[in-house]
């Protein structure tokens, strides 16, 4: 194999778009044809990337010629993402590279090594499931290879709400709501904590405390855009029992269940059914089109009551995750 350098950088003034979005669109010809990706529209798309932490770009050359890259986004402190779900997850290489593999492998590793010199715990690499290997850009047996296993698959799960004729929900005597907005973040942390650590969400369980602590500040922040009748806390006296996050993303008049858990010694009295009704009624009743969420295809409970409710499965999706020694 001819030799190959790796920079590294950031997303920054310096970056030649230019050259990402020349290779990224000749790929996608091949991989993605649906997108019908421009040059232009790729450009604009890199250089008007929103994020509140600056993203790292890494880089392989040969022979002065950029024949693959990787755009490395910076979750919060903790947790970093490679090629995110609208870059499709898999380091992007030039199609007709007859070393892909070995490529791949020296971005990822660089990857790794920035996540190590810079504190993080944690790299996550998500994409779209297929039905064989061919269809993949790079093939995911490689990934283990680099300590970046599998850690579960994610189902897509989406309702159209015109088809639902629910009533407003009544929840048992003693248990109040609240707006997950007015509650105190101390005690949802806590309840959000309880109602996944005896869960089946595989992603939630591997992480680490540190790392949970960081996805709650970044998803609950309450700065973001919230569904505030559909998000609720469940209150029985003075403990949060059970909440609902719901948001206005995956599509044009869409509300996506972020989250939804009840804690273990409040379950099987029906709550997380109540919940999610009321999130549905909710929703329909404020002019929403569909309903969507996503679980983890090992978590049966979970799964089991969003089929109840008329939820339909969509896309897939494999997660694999470095995590830090």
């Amino acid at each position: 194999m001819d030799k190959i350098q790796i920079q590294t950088q950031l997303l920054d003034e310096r970056l030649n778009v230019l050259e990402l979005a020349t290779l990224t669109c000749e790929l996608w010809k091949i991989t993605r044809p649906e997108i019908n990706a421009s040059i232009e529209g790729m450009g604009h798309w890199i250089k008007n990337l929103d994020f509140d932490e600056i993203p790292v770009i890494v880089k392989s050359y040969k022979e002065e010629k950029l024949v693959g890259w990787i755009l490395l986004f910076v979750h919060d402190s903790k947790r970093l993402e490679i090629n995110p779900w609208a870059l499709g997850g898999h380091p992007h290489i030039l199609p007709d590279e007859p070393y892909r593999s070995q490529i791949a492998r020296l971005l990822l590793t660089e990857c790794i090594n920035y996540a190590n010199r810079n504190d993080h715990t944690r790299i996550e690499l998500c994409y779209e499931k297929k039905d064989s290997i061919d269809q993949y850009p790079v093939d995911p047996s490689l990934y283990p290879q680099i300590d970046l296993f599998e850690e579960d698959e994610i189902v897509f799960m989406s309702l159209n709400l015109a088809e639902q004729d629910l009533s407003e929900v009544e929840f048992p005597e003693k248990i109040d709501s609240i707006l997950l907005k007015n509650a105190d973040d101390i005690d949802l942390y806590s309840c959000f904590y309880d109602s996944f650590i005896q869960s089946g969400d595989r992603n939630f369980l591997s992480e680490t405390d540190e790392e949970r602590k960081e996805y709650f500040k970044e998803h609950f922040d309450k700065q973001d855009e919230i569904m505030d009748e559909a998000s609720i806390v469940l209150v029985d006296g003075t403990k949060y029992i059970g909440f609902s996050l719901v948001k206005p993303t995956h599509g044009e008049g869409n509300g996506h269940l972020w989250d939804m858990g009840v804690i273990p010694e409040y379950r099987r009295q029906q709550l997380g059914s109540k919940l999610l009704h009321h999130a549905i009624v909710t929703l329909k009743n404020s002019g929403y089109k569909t309903m969507s969420l996503v679980v983890d295809s090992a978590n049966e409970a979970a799964f089991k009551l969003y089929e109840k409710n008329h939820f339909v499965q969509g896309w897939k999706r494999i997660t694999h995750a470095w995590k830090k020694v």
